[in-house]
């Protein structure tokens, strides 16, 4: 759920709610009966009650938004049957000799399982659609064909890099890689 979405939801529904108090609304209108003024005093009431409209909309307009957040984050039971009646098959043919993990896998995936996890607040589109997505990218990524400046480039670039030990250590680093200095390793082993 998307928190920014809710918090804004839940100031303007306080908001809505503030101004159409009862006791609000009970003084404006007691002040407004109080003048003398028919025309006038018509006037404010149908002023009152335009606002009054315009808040129900706007409260209206909110609890459907809240509604949308909530729907957005809730896997249906007939989702939750396909996922498991499609997804298992394909596991199954991806993973044929493990067939421990399998088991374990459809546990997890079991109607039963998924609808307890949904009940007590599991996002599945956050907490396994979303990595899916990026991961699926990432291997489209990968897939596409880099023309072949862009590949010079890299090659030049990395052979470039191999010529710097500190550049070299630092991509190392960066890229969570080990740096392993063999010069430091001789230096060591003759010191020894």
């Amino acid at each position: 759920m998307d928190t920014q979405v809710v918090t804004q939801l839940a100031a303007n529904l306080v908001e809505a709610t503030a101004r159409n108090g009862a006791s609000f609304i009970s003084n404006k209108i007691t002040a407004v009966k109080t003048k003398k003024n028919d025309k006038e005093t018509i006037a404010e009431l149908e002023e009152i009650i335009s606002d009054l409209l315009n808040d129900k909309a706007e409260i209206q307009r909110i609890a459907q938004a809240y509604e949308q957040e909530l729907v957005s984050q809730k896997i249906t039971e007939d989702d939750i049957k396909y996922i498991t009646d499609n997804l298992l098959p394909v596991f199954s043919e991806l993973m044929p000799e493990k067939e421990t993990e399998l088991e374990q896998i459809k546990k997890v995936l079991s109607v039963e399982t998924l609808t307890i996890m949904q009940l007590i607040g599991f996002n599945y589109k956050k907490a396994i659609g979303e990595p899916l997505t990026v991961l699926l990218r990432k291997v489209i990524e990968s897939k596409i064909p880099m023309d072949s400046q862009t590949n010079a480039n890299y090659v030049l670039a990395m052979a470039n890099l191999a010529q710097d030990k500190k550049a070299t250590k630092r991509y190392y680093e960066l890229t969570g890689q080990k740096f392993v200095d063999d010069e430091e390793k001789e230096d060591k082993k003759t010191a020894e």
